[in-house]
């Protein structure tokens, strides 16, 4: 047991006197190693991410240039209005409006990449016009027809109607987005 001790304290003795002896030449090296069966996430894969950081639309068309396309089909409908004698074959109409506009976008870039090393992300202000489409159907349920008791379906009777209801939801969704047009500066 005591040589045991002994042992110990000398080897403890050995290692420390190592360890102040070495502090006066402390040098460091970066080494690649390769590591068998082992599993990292410093793979040296790159992430890029994209913040928005201002976006306005470019510019909206009038609401009096916007064209609607119609789509007309017949079917047969019972109980026309609540008529329980009206069934007969019916023509009933449907419209979209597509707006389509370009969104100017100022875009934050960052790339980070995984590595052992340590590295900072790249971040870069980016500036860029996008493509954008939005489109506007007519909702049936404000049509002036409809069929059936107690599952009602409506429709619209004339092209007319279709148009303007398409219409009338393009003109709120422009009447919104007027604020987010983008000014001259």
């Amino acid at each position: 047991m005591k040589k045991l001790l002994i042992i110990s304290v000398s080897a403890v003795a050995v290692v420390v006197s190592g360890s102040f002896a070495g502090e006066q030449n402390v040098s460091t090296q970066n080494r690649n190693i390769t590591v068998i069966q082992g599993h990292s996430t410093a793979d040296g894969s790159s992430d890029i991410t994209e913040r928005v950081l201002e976006e306005c639309i470019v510019s909206l068309p009038a609401l009096g240039s916007l064209d609607a396309l119609v789509d007309a089909q017949t079917e047969f409908l019972r109980e026309i209005n609540g008529e329980p004698g009206n069934n007969d074959f019916r023509k009933f109409y449907s419209a979209a409006i597509d707006i389509n506009y370009m969104l100017h976008q100022k875009v934050l870039v960052i790339v980070t990449s995984s590595t052992v090393q340590a590295q900072d992300p790249v971040m870069k202000v980016v500036e860029r016009n996008v493509k954008q489409s939005v489109r506007f159907e007519s909702n049936p349920a404000n049509g002036d027809m409809y069929a059936g008791r107690s599952n009602r379906q409506y429709y619209f009777s004339t092209r007319e109607g279709a148009v303007e209801d398409a219409k009338a939801r393009a003109a709120v969704w422009l009447k919104q987005q007027s604020a987010v047009v983008c000014t001259g500066d």
